[in-house]
């Protein structure tokens, strides 16, 4: 009878480390993810940036190329850095703050075999 008490509150002991490892992993992994979709939302603006300013480029949207792939990426919750246009191609560059620090990302649109050597 005397081991029995010297069992007693096992389970909570390890149930509570099994909570603290669990809690630990999930404050490593958290920012990580964050940091993973930062980086698809900055490609995702940088994607629909470049083929507004392609659009324009060929016409089929008014306005300037590099302007409207600015409104598109700060829609997005980016910012265009670089703009550029090679014909009606476009490529772009975008960051997105993430976690304190900036998620980049570049694109390239136009019609199919434009430009692409």
């Amino acid at each position: 009878m005397h081991a029995l008490r010297d069992e007693r509150g096992a389970g909570s002991a390890l149930g509570l480390g099994v909570v603290a490892v669990t809690v630990a992993l999930l404050l490593l992994l958290l920012p990580l993810a964050v940091a993973l979709q930062g980086r698809q939302l900055a490609a995702n603006a940088a994607d629909a940036a470049a083929l507004a300013a392609a659009d324009t480029a060929m016409g089929a949207v008014p306005g300037e190329p590099c302007g409207n792939a600015g409104r598109v990426a700060a829609a997005g919750g980016a910012e265009l850095l670089d703009c550029r246009l090679e014909g009606a191609v476009a490529t772009v560059l975008v960051a997105r703050a993430v976690l304190g620090g900036a998620a980049r990302a570049a694109a390239t649109a136009g019609p199919e075999g434009a430009g692409r050597g």
